[in-house]
């Protein structure tokens, strides 16, 4: 592991290396002494940058909560992280977040987790497959816009939601099939960077959710990686299975966040997770799409306070009763 100043006050970029090779960026920032952490996970197409409101808002001190640290990383191949060697699957994911999660708990304070979309999918990875990480303790989780199994499992019963599917999986087969489709199939895809909510086939595989900023940021954010590692990424996000597996995150305070208007991780699928959690809790926000962390960071930051309050330890500021921790 490497480490090396950026320039800004008690921010770091750190690069986790994986058993594949894999070059993970890590970037640290608030308080370095402060009573608690929380880990960012950003999703498919997006990258820690995306994090920085909210960032600005949880390392500020507020008046009956701790001063908080934030940790958020690039998931492979995204940002400043490498792809590495291994054949892509969400199970990698969860295995990338243990290594992110232990460097985020070598304080020994508690951590919150907070997933969007892809994110949220490898923290159920890591909790499905590897519930005891030694010298972690996991405080709790926020599940943001995200699923318990292959994207559009749930949804596709309507004739409009199976001509989405479809075209979710048009859009993987056409980036792999060569990089002469790759790059027409990226270009429909993100449409023209002024307005790419008016590109078909972004309304085919996103809906109607986000707004003409979030919509464009997200736009740049497609066209800042390889059409063939897009394409390989949401291969992987449709065999995403942790249905049955998740009885771990029960012994943590884990709230669940959807947009009513998200077609890619639905409403239907937000349902079926937290049934598959005991004790999670539930919130639909109106009028929000996929992109809700994004386009509403002042909920991701009330989660992480309602979380706070529920802490497994006491900790100054808060009102955390007391509950068993998991990792």
């Amino acid at each position: 592991m490497t480490a090396l100043a950026l320039g800004q006050p008690r921010r770091l970029v750190r690069t986790v290396t994986t058993d594949d090779g894999a070059g993970i960026a890590v970037y640290t920032h608030g308080d370095p002494d402060a009573a608690a952490t929380v880990l960012l996970c950003h999703g498919w197409t997006r990258s820690a940058q995306d994090w920085r409101p909210h960032i600005d808002a949880l390392t500020r001190p507020r008046q009956g909560f701790p001063v908080l640290r934030a940790v958020s990383y690039d998931q492979r191949g995204h940002g400043g992280s490498t792809r590495g060697t291994a054949v892509l699957d969400m199970e990698l994911l969860g295995r990338d977040l243990a290594l992110v999660l232990a460097e985020a708990a070598s304080d020994g304070n508690p951590v919150i987790v907070i997933g969007h979309s892809m994110g949220g999918m490898a923290i159920q990875q890591l909790a499905a497959r590897q519930p005891a990480l030694p010298g972690v303790e996991l405080a709790g989780v926020g599940l943001i816009s995200t699923c318990l199994d292959k994207v559009g499992s749930v949804m596709a019963g309507t004739p409009a939601a199976r001509r989405r599917v479809q075209a979710q999986q048009r859009v993987a087969e056409g980036l792999l099939r060569s990089p002469r489709s790759a790059r027409a199939v990226h270009r429909l895809l993100t449409g023209p960077l002024s307005h790419p909510t008016t590109a078909p086939l972004w309304r085919a595989v996103f809906g109607a959710g986000p707004h003409t900023e979030t919509a464009r940021a997200g736009a740049r954010a497609f066209r800042d990686i390889p059409a063939t590692t897009v394409a390989e990424f949401y291969s992987a996000l449709t065999t995403h299975d942790c249905a049955g597996h998740l009885g771990a995150l029960a012994l943590v305070p884990t709230r669940i966040l959807v947009g009513s208007l998200d077609c890619f991780t639905s409403p239907a699928q937000a349902r079926r997770l937290a049934d598959d959690i005991p004790g999670a809790v539930l919130q639909t926000v109106p009028g929000q799409g996929h992109d809700l962390p994004y386009e509403r960071p002042v909920l991701v930051v009330e989660t992480v306070h309602a979380l706070l309050r529920e802490m497994p330890r006491r900790l100054p500021g808060t009102l955390a009763p007391s509950v068993p921790a998991l990792w």
